[in-house]
């Protein structure tokens, strides 16, 4: 069975950054969800945080002595990054040596969570990186004197979590790209359509003051929720691309086909909607920094699944 071994940046008395929040805070309980998310998708993890360590020097030595004392797959390290005190989004990144697609894989989910994406970088000068004997990356999750960041991570926390743990597969690029057995056949393989943004203005079905725009990561589903609307996980196969999503909007085509909770397709599958419009058979619309996101380029198909 795969195991991997994911480590706290710095340590209980080499502290990293801190600003809105602090750096080894967060990366010790992001490392402990990850464990519990990994595990219940079917691999092993080992995990450590340094409570030991009074210098640098020191706590790097005893991370990576630590990972290379483990019988494992990969080695990742988690941290949160530091700039100067701002409110502006700030964003996420994933540093490697050798793994870019990894890396690029990591820093696209984590980006799909609603961080703004720096992407993935090659960094030589990392010991980390430079010193752990199986295939690395390092984790800058958001940084902490952004307050922007900081926000959305107290909120998004758990969604990182997950979305992060969905790239732990095997390394056959199938398996990588399929979904957990969990999503209902009648939630996958549904056609996606693109709406809102400058081309397609219009407001929230949900809140006539926010705007259907070209940045946020929005779905609409063809009925309306009235109590609270779940977050909406969207798989491209096609492309092995996920992102996590808020309801914003009703459709496309019908307002009363809540087919995810009848067991059925969606009705607009059938060629024409409820009140008889020919369909493009779409069951999702997504919005379209979703669509780029995940890959979709006008339509397409994805999967689906609450979180």
């Amino acid at each position: 069975m795969d195991n991997y071994c994911i480590s706290v940046g710095h340590g209980l008395k080499v502290r990293g950054a801190k600003g809105y929040i602090d750096e080894v805070d967060e990366a010790k309980w992001l490392v402990g969800e990850l464990e519990k998310e990994i595990e219940k998708r079917g691999a092993t993890v080992d995990t450590f945080f340094d409570t030991t360590s009074t210098t640098q020097d020191q706590n790097l030595k005893t991370i990576v002595n630590w990972h290379n004392s483990k019988k494992r797959v990969g080695d990742i390290s988690i941290h949160f990054n530091a700039y100067e005190t701002t409110s502006k989004p700030m964003g996420t990144e994933c540093l490697y040596v050798t793994q870019s697609e990894i890396a690029q894989a990591v820093a696209a989910a984590i980006a799909g969570v609603g961080f703004k994406p720096r992407g993935a970088k090659k960094r030589t000068d990392l010991y980390f990186l430079n010193n752990t004997e199986e295939p690395a990356i390092l984790i800058e999750v958001c940084f902490v004197d952004s307050s922007a960041d900081a926000n959305l991570w107290k909120s998004k926390k758990s969604a990182v979590a997950r979305a992060l743990a969905d790239l732990v597969r095997p390394l056959d690029p199938e398996k990588q790209v399929s979904r957990p057995a969990t999503i209902p056949d009648n939630q996958k393989g549904i056609t996606a359509s693109v709406f809102g943004g400058e081309s397609d203005p219009n407001c929230s079905a949900y809140d006539e003051d926010k705007m259907l725009n070209d940045t946020d990561l929005y779905i609409a589903l063809p009925d309306r929720f009235e109590d609270d609307r779940p977050e909406v996980r969207v798989h491209n196969r096609q492309t092995g691309k996920s992102a996590v999503a808020e309801i914003w909007d009703v459709g496309p085509w019908n307002i009363d086909d809540p087919y995810w909770d009848k067991g059925t397709r969606p009705q607009a599958e059938s060629g024409t909607d409820m009140s008889g419009r020919k369909t493009n058979g779409a069951g999702i619309d997504l919005s379209p920094a979703l669509a780029k996101q995940l890959g979709v380029d006008g339509m397409g198909e994805v999967d689906w699944e609450f979180v």
